[in-house]
């Protein structure tokens, strides 16, 4: 848990969304956003990272679509956690920020070549 008297809090847009970057006394960096639910999760400080770039080569890795395979896709349809919302396929997944299940758009990937993809989901 972040003491949250002790940072410097700067408020910024990161890929058009309102984030908190808090700089310690240390110089540790934290980041969060206010704008995924459930409030509670999303407003968790995040860190700490050695610097802002860190902080933000981070925050962009965990809200970037998942990679999902076909086979992902039939497991999940047949559990009801696939879909369309307004013409996007979306699925149930754990959100990399948060933690908490949501359903989100996805980046479709062959079965093979998945490295980059099970990294970016945090799989590796």
């Amino acid at each position: 848990m972040v003491d949250e008297s002790l940072l410097q809090i700067e408020t910024c847009l990161l890929d058009r969304r309102k984030v908190h970057f808090g700089i310690a006394p240390d110089g540790g960096v934290y980041l969060r956003v206010t704008s995924f639910w459930p409030k509670e999760a999303a407003q968790h400080w995040h860190g700490p990272y050695s610097d802002r770039q860190a902080a933000e080569t981070d925050f962009r890795a965990r809200t970037q679509p998942p990679c999902v395979t076909r086979t992902q896709i039939t497991e999940a349809s047949r559990r009801g956690e696939h879909g369309m919302v307004e013409g996007v396929p979306m699925i149930v997944l754990r959100h990399r920020w948060t933690g908490y299940l949501t359903l989100t758009p996805y980046r479709l990937v062959e079965e093979i070549g998945q490295g980059e993809c099970a990294r970016q989901n945090g799989h590796i």
